[in-house]
């Protein structure tokens, strides 16, 4: 009698270690089948995600693309741009509703070594007693910002600075001329920061140039550049 049911007993705990086998097998295989399907989710949304945001990004640097080349091709078909007349030109675009972070809109011009001091005089007529083309080193030629909207605040920092003089913003305004296209550059510290919060920021160069010079080359055209602070 005694034998029959450690028997019995026996036998109903294979059968209830056998089911807790099977549970712990199956409940594993449900939590892996719930974390993959979970991980899978979870790799959608992020590609979603980035692809969203990279859509964002391309869309917003078209719009500052062609914000450029607006102000490139008002210099193309003016004989001379003034300062109020590009005030009124980047105001119109509201740039501060339609792309917001947008540092300022300048315009930089092509200075000969040989038209420095013809330059400089020039600007200083236009009421800016103190203007000066920064740095001050000898170069062959100078690129100095001579428009930059909103002209006030921090901006005011970065009149007369020689773009051509920095080796990112050079690279940038080089490739825009010879490929005759928008150049974003690499980071670079604006001449417009402080002490405080100071960021790096990208350039946007587009070349307000004909595509070529009269002997045919980019690289000897008189260069103009609009340029936007991203």
């Amino acid at each position: 009698m005694i034998a029959a049911l450690r028997g019995t007993a026996l036998r109903n705990l294979r059968v209830e270690l056998g089911l807790l086998a099977a549970g712990l097998i199956l409940t594993v295989l449900a939590a892996m089948y719930i974390k993959a399907g979970v991980e899978s989710a979870a790799q959608r949304e992020l590609a979603f995600t980035c692809n969203e945001i990279r859509l964002n990004i391309d869309a917003r640097l078209a719009a500052a693309a062609q914000t450029l080349r607006s102000g490139a091709a008002l210099f193309d078909v003016s004989e001379k741009v003034s300062r109020e007349e590009w005030r009124t030109f980047t105001q119109r675009l509201k740039i501060e509703q339609n792309l917001p972070g947008i540092q300022g809109i300048g315009f930089a011009l092509s200075i000969p070594h040989e038209e420095l001091t013809r330059h400089v005089q020039e600007i200083r007529r236009q009421g800016f007693p103190d203007y000066q083309v920064r740095p001050a080193d000898e170069r062959e030629t100078y690129s100095a910002i001579i428009y930059l909207e909103p002209f006030s605040d921090r901006n005011l920092r970065a009149f007369g600075y020689d773009m051509l003089s920095e080796p990112v913003r050079c690279a940038a305004m080089e490739r825009a001329r010879d490929e005759n296209t928008v150049a974003l550059s690499g980071k670079v510290l604006l001449v417009q920061e402080t002490d405080h919060e100071v960021q790096s920021r990208h350039l946007d160069v587009c070349p307000g140039v004909p595509p070529r010079s009269a002997d045919g080359n980019r690289r000897t055209a008189p260069r103009r550049y609009p340029r936007m602070g991203l």
